[in-house]
């Protein structure tokens, strides 16, 4: 069959399904990585953006797919670069990467753990959508953690302290 612009039967748009609204994924923390990182201008062509596709790695949610937009160069406003940077680096430290970053594909296929949290229009005339709102190393379960460890954990050369076991009732 050659190429054409034409159908030989046609598409009857009354009579066929759309495609369903995809249900949001909930809130919560997800193993992912991502899949494809893109950088380009913004649609005004006043800031740089990072675009980045995370894949959800494992559970109820496997394979799909959740969209990142971080501002990294802005001509207008320190504080979106800023912020944007600061969540830049979260991308980069939860994958590891320490050294300068030029090409995005050191990003790609590297574990780490997502905070998927529900964006709402406030006007009402889009509707809601998931957003990232935090990426962290896939071993991070927070700042308690971090300081639990870091607590009981001796430094190295000197012997561990005997562990108290002071129960004190209130």
């Amino acid at each position: 069959m050659e190429k054409s612009t034409t159908l030989d039967v046609a598409f009857d748009v009354e009579n066929e399904e759309g495609t369903p609204p995809i249900a949001l994924i909930p809130r919560g923390k997800y193993k992912a990585e991502i899949t494809n990182a893109t950088v380009g201008p913004t649609k005004k062509g006043n800031a740089l953006m990072v675009n980045l596709t995370w894949t959800i790695t494992e559970g109820d949610f496997e394979n799909r797919l959740v969209f990142q937009s971080i501002i990294i160069q802005h001509t207008e406003s320190e504080d979106a670069q800023r912020f944007g940077r600061q969540r830049f680096k979260d991308v980069c430290a939860a994958c590891g990467i320490t050294e300068p970053v030029t090409d995005l594909d050191v990003l790609t296929y590297k574990p780490c753990t997502i905070s998927v949290a529900i964006e709402q229009d406030k006007t009402g005339e889009y509707p809601d959508k998931n957003k990232i709102s935090r990426v962290s190393p896939v071993n991070w379960n927070g700042s308690r953690e971090l300081l639990k460890k870091a607590s009981t954990t001796p430094p190295s050369g000197k012997p561990a302290a005997a562990e108290l076991n002071d129960q004190i009732p209130f």
